[in-house]
């Protein structure tokens, strides 16, 4: 592996400030001692779409009790990332944790779902899983829309593959291609907090570094003790830290170069 050579802050700096096209990526270690119900081979059993169809009422009241809450999560780290945000440096949010850590007043791709949002597999209609509390726990069919196609969470089952749209989101927020030629559309990949063992983490930064030049760059701000994700990605930027003083200081930074 070629080591790049090392930066000076002040490079990203003007570089974030003068392209404001930024995809910054939140993964679980924002979540900090936050609790919530992860999805893993021990869900899978009775969170499955074999369940929902097969035995309805198991399947939401399990739903209701442990996946859907809570709605949301707040800490010093994404108060930290709504001060980044709100700096408008970026074009685009992913989060790829089930539960809310973004106010509404941002637009985010949710690769992995939400944990209180449902949506009908036909039309896309999205639902409010909270307001419908009472009806999950006594569902005792197929829970159907309007339109008359099924409706389903919208957090993954353990397993399941990214939804076309949502991943084509992810996609074209990173890359265009035309004529079989593909192109970026970013000119910085900010990961914060990730989980690098993730497939589609892996499979974002691989496509990125093999697309990128000297006018790309790639930013990891992680709080693993060790180094070994920096030492195997060579990003042009990294540092392992605690993740609300790492951004704490970017942000002014950046507050200081506009």
């Amino acid at each position: 592996m070629n080591k790049k050579p090392k930066l000076p802050i002040e490079t990203l700096l003007e570089h974030l400030v003068k392209h404001k096209d930024a995809v910054i990526v939140l993964g679980p270690d924002i979540l900090e001692d936050s609790n919530y119900f992860a999805i893993s081979d021990v869900t899978y059993e009775c969170y499955n779409r074999k369940m929902m169809i097969k035995k309805p009422n198991e399947f939401w009241k399990y739903y209701s009790d442990n996946i859907m809450t809570p709605l949301a999560t707040t800490n010093k780290t994404t108060k930290e990332i709504h001060s980044l945000l709100s700096m408008n440096i970026h074009s685009t949010i992913i989060d790829t944790n089930i539960v809310k850590t973004i106010a509404p007043n941002f637009e985010v791709i949710s690769p992995n779902g939400k944990n209180n949002v449902l949506q009908c597999v036909k039309c896309q209609k999205e639902y409010d899983a909270h307001s419908m509390f009472n009806q999950l726990q006594d569902q005792q069919t197929v829970l159907k829309c309007d339109c008359g196609g099924n409706i389903k969470p919208t957090v993954l089952y353990h397993g399941e593959k990214y939804s076309t749209p949502v991943y084509q989101s992810v996609k074209n927020a990173i890359f265009t291609e035309e004529n079989g030629k593909p192109e970026l559309n970013t000119h910085t990949l900010i990961f914060i907090g990730v989980d690098f063992t993730d497939s589609l983490i892996s499979e974002l930064i691989d496509s990125y570094d093999a697309l990128k030049d000297y006018q790309h760059y790639t930013v990891i701000i992680t709080d693993k003790k060790n180094r070994d994700d920096l030492i195997y990605y060579n990003p042009e930027f990294g540092v392992t830290d605690d993740l609300n003083q790492a951004l704490k200081r970017l942000i002014n930074l950046i507050k200081e170069k506009e």
